[in-house]
């Protein structure tokens, strides 16, 4: 059994956590269209939650790659979990929000967004680029 499950993940065009602790996402897309390919992409979010099983330290990996080849297109995004004890439930929630800037896109067509818990990727996204006339 994995040690973490992968509960939700979306690009979007903003995230943020309100006052009150509620986590607000904006404008979820997988499609960016270009007028032009290489295109840089202003500013987008990635939104995740993950369910760990286990107490520990854990890395959380995102990663954006070029579907056709692996090829990462960002130094991955890391983040670190420490999770103490397990709620009753017997799995401790986490949500992370990654904003990014000015992402080149070297040309169209597949991308994947991957998220990893140390080694193991436990799930992506696609993230289509097209060039639009």
């Amino acid at each position: 059994m994995a040690s973490a499950q992968l509960n939700f993940l979306h690009i979007c065009d903003y995230a943020s956590i309100s006052d009150g602790g509620k986590l607000n996402i904006l404008g979820i897309f997988e499609n960016i269209f270009a007028k032009t390919v290489p295109t840089t992409h202003p500013q987008f979010y990635i939104v995740t939650n993950v369910g760990i099983k286990q107490a520990g330290n854990y890395k959380l990996i995102i990663k954006i790659v070029r579907s056709r080849d692996g090829q990462e297109i960002i130094t991955p995004l890391e983040f670190n979990l420490a999770i103490g004890q397990l709620p009753t439930t017997n799995i401790a929630n986490a949500g992370i929000i990654g904003q990014l800037n000015n992402i080149k896109f070297e040309e169209g067509g597949a991308y994947s967004v991957q998220i990893f818990i140390d080694a193991e990727k436990i799930g992506e996204r696609s993230l289509m680029v097209t060039k639009i006339a």
